[in-house]
């Protein structure tokens, strides 16, 4: 028996035995632990929500009827609500707000850095620790998915997003970019050997973007309930370096890659955060994806993954452009000049019509087309089903009878717009006849219509 008590002797007993006068170090419980866990959660559903557009939970901010508390008070009713024996917590509640950028003065929380703070410190090129902190700290949160998804919010406070709004302080992403990418004194930073170099912001902010685009930030399956990954792509979206040939390769193919990797929901909740966008930020967006896709087409002269890809993201920022109230852009500036003019219609609009052939054509993407090329489209079209209709008529008459192939018109002069009028109000039950080619006939007159006639017709 003594043997059995000295075996069960605790790893606690065992140190206080061999060390009488050492103090033990606290370890924590696992109990604490949890309820530490699950009063942070209850206090992001009383402040933030749960994310679910229709929730119904009366302890949760998404709910209409939810509490509106500051966060003394909602820290109060979060340990009255963890202390309950059953537990009033959404699905999506149980979030931690990782580390994140804002465009702030000073940091709300632990988790918050506020950027403008820290470039002011770093503006003075004696302040070498604040420059390198400065730099490490864009690096970290600018190319973590989780981070960048927190970042640049309205007031630097954290928020959850829902299908109306995002939540991300776009004049904050605009003001940021503009002072992080302008040109100026070297900044300090360490490199990845731990050794103090020269570097400028500008670079560090796009190191930051590739190793983000490098990554997967397409969020995971089973997170449709949760909007926040989502909004990452809305701040990349927004970077002004997107013109930058340098970084077609390295941010903006894997951007457009990554977006036109999400569902259809997905990139619809895109479309409508673009809406929030001022209308300079949103033009230059679209300026960058044209200049991509003309640079495409007029050095390699091929429609590629790249190019369907860019004009896809496109599309949605047209489709925000028409959800826009008023309009941010004019739609003329979705006109591509180069696709207008140096792609082969003929050759597209038979990709577009034999779906198993290709996948991507530009006649199913108008937006980017003018209206001279979209007349084209419609002789094309109308010409490819007058041919149809030919080939039709000429088989059914071999197999089943007599059929002719061409819609004619007899008229008299004298009643020339009524006896047409008449004659085409006949063929409404067969309606696939007004597709076949017109031949004209004047009551009364001989002659064959070998083109003269029908133009005196017109005439």
């Amino acid at each position: 028996m003594s043997g059995g008590d000295d075996g069960g002797m605790s790893a606690s007993q065992s140190h206080m035995a061999s060390s009488p006068g050492s103090v033990d170090q606290f370890a924590p419980n696992p109990d604490y632990d949890s309820c530490r866990s699950l009063i942070n959660s209850y206090f992001y559903q009383i402040t933030l929500g749960c994310g679910t557009v229709h929730c119904t939970n009366r302890n949760c901010f998404s709910c209409p009827e939810g509490p509106r508390l500051d966060p003394t008070s909602a820290a109060l009713l979060a340990v009255k609500l963890a202390q309950s024996t059953t537990h009033y917590l959404c699905a999506g509640a149980a979030i931690s707000i990782p580390e994140s950028l804002q465009w702030t003065e000073a940091g709300e929380s632990s988790e918050c850095v506020p950027l403008k703070a820290m470039l002011a410190k770093a503006a003075t090129s004696s302040n070498v620790q604040a420059q390198v902190e400065l730099s490490a700290a864009v690096r970290r949160c600018m190319s973590n998915p989780d981070c960048l998804s927190w970042s640049f919010l309205k007031g630097g406070k954290p928020s959850r997003a829902t299908e109306d709004r995002s939540g991300i302080d776009c004049d904050a992403v605009a003001e940021a970019y503009k002072v992080m990418l302008k040109p100026g004194t070297p900044l300090a930073i360490v490199n990845g050997r731990g050794e103090l170099t020269d570097s400028t912001l500008a670079d560090v902010v796009a190191a930051a973007l590739e190793d983000l685009c490098r990554g997967a930030i397409v969020p995971a399956q089973g997170t449709a309930h949760k909007l926040e990954p989502l909004r990452l792509f809305v701040i990349v979206l927004l970077f002004p370096g997107l013109m930058e040939p340098e970084y077609h390769n390295t941010i903006f193919k894997k951007l457009c890659s990554a977006i036109n990797s999400l569902s259809q929901e997905q990139r619809d909740m895109i479309k409508h955060w673009m809406r929030e966008c001022p209308a300079s930020m949103f033009r230059e967006t679209i300026v960058a994806f044209q200049q991509f896709i003309t640079i495409y087409v007029n050095e390699y002269r091929c429609i590629d993954d790249h190019v369907a890809s860019a004009t896809k993201v496109l599309g949605i920022l047209w489709g925000t452009n028409q959800l826009a109230n008023p309009k941010l852009v004019s739609f003329k500036e979705f006109y591509n000049d180069a696709i207008n003019e140096l792609v082969d219609f003929t050759e597209d609009f038979a990709r577009w019509k034999d779906t198993q052939r290709c996948s991507f054509s530009f006649c199913a993407h108008p937006y980017v087309l003018d209206p001279g090329t979209k007349s084209k489209l419609l002789q094309l079209d109308a010409n490819n089903q007058m041919r149809s209709q030919i080939r039709g008529a000429l088989f059914r008459s071999i197999f089943g009878g007599s059929e002719c192939p061409y819609l004619i018109l007899k008229v008299r002069r004298e009643h020339l717009i009524r006896d047409t009028l008449l004659q085409i109000s006949a063929c409404q039950h067969q309606q696939e006849d007004l597709k076949k080619p017109l031949k004209v006939i004047f009551k009364g007159e001989e002659g064959i219509d070998e083109g003269g006639v029908q133009k005196e017709f017109f005439q």
